[in-house]
């Protein structure tokens, strides 16, 4: 759906038809990327019971108008789309980038609950990746590759050829992998380009500088103390092999979240979506079912 706000047109994906009636989940994806992560992740078996929606941020996916530059800003576009569409109580769902908007959001506005996907508080970025965000979309998205995943997923999708547009939509001749930031020889292993597509593809931006805008946002981003001692109702979900978001024992937000509001998924890296979807699937409906 579309929602016509004070400064944005924003473009709402709506995994299953939206039922005014019913409770809804939002979904806030990560750094540069869009609505579509929602197509890793199976909820059909809870669909019944409430609404999934994925909300494209201003300059990712197909929302349009001002660039936001502050985690507190995406967090208040947020606001203005559950106001429009009048939703009351949300469980409100982000990975990594997403999920300190979600967290951010939290303290704005009534709701059932949060999860906060693959996320770090403090979420400190560094300079190597600012400037690959900064200079070449591709870069950044293989650095976050590298670092982020730990294993192919066993069901690989087959993909027959590339589109045309987005970091992730490549034209591939010969090893040679072309896309609108910049061109790259992958002929020592060009079938793990491939084997990525379906991350990468995720990665859909209306403004080269939107990963960049947006990790830069993590490394300014702080809950004040009286914020973080008013938190409730969050839970965590972590992948024990993240390198990206590591979990920390005693970070500050751990340390006031209850055992079981903690999830470490097995075996798993940075997009546990695209890794392991099962586990994931499994877990997080399991969550949702708690709250």
């Amino acid at each position: 759906m579309q929602l016509n706000l004070e400064n944005h047109r924003a473009h709402i994906f709506e995994q299953n038809p939206f039922d005014s009636k019913k409770p809804t989940i939002v979904f806030i994806p990560g750094a540069g990327m869009d609505h579509r992560v929602l197509s890793m992740i199976d909820l059909k078996p809870i669909h019944s019971d409430y609404n999934i929606l994925g909300f494209d941020l201003p300059g990712h996916g197909y929302t349009s108008g001002p660039i936001l530059y502050s985690i507190e800003e995406h967090s208040e576009f947020c606001v203005n789309v559950l106001n429009i569409l009048e939703i009351k109580n949300p469980i409100l769902v982000g990975h990594s980038w997403g999920g300190l908007v979600a967290l951010d959001l939290s303290t704005k506005c009534d709701h059932k609950s949060t999860i906060c996907m693959n996320i770090a508080y403090p979420f400190l970025v560094g300079d190597m990746l600012l400037d690959y965000a900064k200079g070449n979309l591709d870069q950044a998205v293989e650095f976050l590759m590298k670092y982020g995943i730990y294993k192919f997923p066993k069901t690989e999708i087959k993909t027959k050829g590339f589109g045309t547009m987005g970091s992730g939509f490549y034209g591939r001749s010969k090893g040679v992998i072309k896309s609108p930031y910049g061109t790259k020889t992958v002929e020592d292993d060009p079938e793990r380009e491939i084997k990525l597509y379906p991350l990468k593809r995720l990665f859909n931006q209306s403004e080269k500088e939107i990963s960049s805008i947006d990790l830069k946002s993590c490394n300014s981003y702080r809950l004040s103390e009286d914020q973080i001692g008013k938190l409730k109702n969050i839970k965590f979900i972590f992948s024990e092999k993240d390198k990206l978001a590591r979990f920390n024992p005693d970070n500050v937000l751990v340390k006031i979240a209850n055992e079981d509001d903690i999830t470490i998924l097995d075996d798993v890296g940075h997009f546990p979506y695209y890794e392991s979807p099962k586990q994931l699937n499994t877990e997080f409906i399991n969550i949702i079912k708690t709250i």
